[in-house]
């Protein structure tokens, strides 16, 4: 007894048929795609911004800050707005900030800060909105150790540039100068300067703020590994 193979046949000419469609549809889909570290630092410089402190008792401070407002908000850390003298927290007297493709400085004022945390916010006074725009923000809970990430910064006072790195702990406790801050660790390297400065990931959004190095049993700085506050950690503050 002879059995029919048309049955197979239809059915494989359809499946055929379903793919060929499908690639089809695929082909004209847009692809999305990382974008490239030159477009992630593209994109943060009307975002990313050089910091100066100046007082007449120790002179200047230089930082990063990132504009996270339509009103020119701006966070930084406390250190770099704020000095100790002869055992006293002290602010000081004038605070400016520059964007990477400009010469003169910005007037800002600061609005508040807690060296605890080791973050301030600050303002711009003379607000543009051709000129700037806010960060994106992205979520720090959602980040994974060996994720890319990247930090944009005003690195030893030469200019905003970028760094790329990857999350070595997403959250980690480290104890400094007496604190235990959580905070997330990065194999990156960042320089004085870098304080203050934007921890991107691979989309471009700020996930967390450069902060500090820490030092081994001789005192000497440890290269290369970088800690960050978690920017959940700075919303909270800001909102405070």
């Amino acid at each position: 007894i002879m059995k029919s193979t048309k049955k197979p046949i239809i059915v494989a000419v359809i499946i055929s048929a379903i793919l060929s469609i499908t690639a089809i549809v695929l082909h004209f889909i847009p692809k999305q795609t990382q974008p490239t570290a030159a477009e992630i630092y593209n994109q943060s410089l009307y975002s990313v911004v050089e910091v100066k402190a100046e007082s007449k008792t120790i002179g200047e401070s230089f930082g990063t800050g990132e504009i996270i407002s339509d009103d020119g908000k701006i966070i930084t850390n406390a250190h770099v707005v704020t000095y100790t003298y002869f055992g006293d927290e002290k602010e000081f007297d004038n605070y400016f900030i520059r964007f990477a493709f400009e010469e003169e400085y910005r007037a800002v004022q600061l609005l508040k800060y807690d060296t605890e945390l080791d973050l301030a916010v600050l303002k711009l006074e003379d607000v543009d909105d051709n000129i700037y725009k806010p960060i994106q923000i992205g979520n720090s809970e959602a980040i994974n150790s060996g994720e890319r990430v990247y930090a944009v910064g005003n690195a030893s006072n030469y200019g905003v540039g970028i760094f790329e790195g990857i999350v070595s702990v997403p959250l980690v406790n480290i104890k400094l100068d007496g604190l235990t801050r959580s905070v997330i660790q990065c194999d990156l390297t960042i320089a004085a300067g870098n304080s203050g400065g934007a921890l991107l990931n691979d989309k471009g959004e700020l996930i967390g703020i450069t902060t500090f190095r820490t030092k081994d049993k001789s005192g000497n700085v440890i290269y290369g590994i970088a800690y960050c506050i978690p920017v959940n950690t700075v919303i909270d503050f800001i909102n405070a």
